[in-house]
């Protein structure tokens, strides 16, 4: 048989347990992947390769234009580094593309 002061303490425990899981769920966060940023990455690169082509087309492959246009396109790269998006090498690392080292 359980006394008055045993049934007040498996309450007490309940509820202290209960309390408990009520406060530390919440802050849980949920798991969940990192949001795929190569489809972001590749259309940046899309864009400056096309701005590149207009303006090597419009003044020249040695223009201060294009110049300035890779120079985007390098920031576009770190960008897609900085958030772990590879893109196709092949077609944005050649040529025109990339300034002289």
């Amino acid at each position: 048989m359980t006394t008055k002061k045993t049934q007040n303490k498996y309450l007490r425990f309940a509820l202290a347990a209960a309390l408990a899981a009520g406060l530390t769920l919440p802050l849980c966060a949920t798991a969940r992947a990192d949001h795929d940023w190569r489809d972001d990455c590749h259309e940046r690169l899309r864009h400056d390769k096309e701005r590149i082509d207009r303006d090597a087309a419009r003044y020249g492959d040695h223009s201060p234009q294009v110049y300035h246009d890779v120079d985007r396109l390098d920031r576009t790269r770190q960008w897609c580094r900085d958030h772990h998006a590879d893109w196709d090498h092949n077609t944005f690392d050649f040529g025109i593309y990339v300034h002289p080292h």
